[in-house]
């Protein structure tokens, strides 16, 4: 693990807002491997789907974080879009984490066996807030059943926020 697929990863998605039926959320975080000399960087993509628009957040449309937090009880993140130098959309998503039921799902192991790998929650629950450039609320919601996996050393995706002492110089979040 970690060669071709990513060693560490932050995953959210749910599909089960409150108040916006049909709302969508996705987002991954992940340490990228590489085929060149075992190079491993962070990266990200996430994305909402609301009122039939697809509001990307991800390293190709210029997004940026503004905060990670990962602890045991919450996954925080902060984190705007970008659209011709400008801020066109912010939004802030937490995860409550205390209480939320885990299984373990098994993963294959040299294409030859399935051992136990990761653990995944399907019922933990969202807060998310979208809000346009101008600050305006857009969304306020709860999304219930959420996917949430927090696999590995996920305090090298904080490490790694651009603008800290301990982020990688070439690439950040």
């Amino acid at each position: 693990f970690g060669r071709s697929f990513p060693s560490l990863w932050v995953w959210i998605q749910t599909n089960s807002f409150r108040n916006n039926p049909g709302t969508s959320l996705f987002v991954s975080l992940a340490r990228i491997p590489t085929p060149f000399f075992g190079i491993e960087f962070p990266g990200f993509t996430a994305a909402i789907w609301h009122n039939g628009e697809l509001i990307p957040f991800a390293t190709w449309s210029g997004a940026a974080f503004d905060d990670i937090r990962i602890s045991k009880e919450e996954v925080y993140i902060a984190m705007r879009s970008a659209r011709h130098g400008r801020s066109k959309y912010r939004v802030e998503i937490s995860v409550d984490r205390r209480n939320v039921p885990e299984v373990l799902l098994y993963a294959p192991v040299n294409f030859t066996r399935m051992e136990p790998f990761v653990w995944e929650a399907l019922r933990a629950t969202v807060h998310l807030r979208l809000f346009d450039g101008k600050g305006n609320v857009i969304i306020d919601d709860m999304g219930d059943y959420a996917g949430l996996e927090v696999h590995g050393s996920v305090q090298y995706l904080v490490d790694n926020l651009c603008g800290k002492k301990t982020a990688n110089k070439l690439i950040c979040l």
